[in-house]
């Protein structure tokens, strides 16, 4: 008998970003962000998580090693060691905790399956995160 179950992952990685919206002033910038306006980084923690029914030959909902090929390849690879705001990704939205959450999704539901992939939650210390559902 197999049933489905929903499988988490934790990968980590470090960027920088700041936040600045390029249309407002600098003051504008200032008043809405204060000192998030500097350059700064923040070590990430990303949990990636995938439901589905579990195999019944593996016991798995996915096999674990595929998972952490896919999560490497297509955000850490980009995002470790990056400034954000340089990325692509970033150039018509301020990369916050909400929008860095929003473009994990959109690079990882492609490869896993936006049936597959049931969460991304992104921790930006250990008193934030923001969960993303796709919906």
């Amino acid at each position: 008998m197999s049933g489905t179950a929903s499988t988490t992952r934790r990968f980590t990685f470090s960027a920088g970003h700041r936040y600045h919206v390029p249309a407002w002033s600098p003051e504008d910038n200032e008043r809405r962000f204060g000192r998030l306006t500097v350059p700064h980084g923040h070590n990430y923690t990303l949990d990636v998580t995938v439901r589905g029914a579990i195999d019944p030959r593996t016991g798995m909902v996915i096999d674990l090693g595929e998972l952490k090929r896919i999560v490497q390849e297509t955000v850490i690879e980009r995002f470790d060691h990056a400034d954000l705001n340089a990325d692509a990704l970033f150039r018509e939205r301020v990369p916050t905790t909400e929008n860095i959450a929003l473009a994990v999704w959109d690079l990882l539901a492609p490869k896993l399956g936006p049936d597959r992939l049931a969460r991304v939650r992104v921790w930006e210390d250990p008193t934030l995160f923001v969960d993303y559902d796709g919906s």
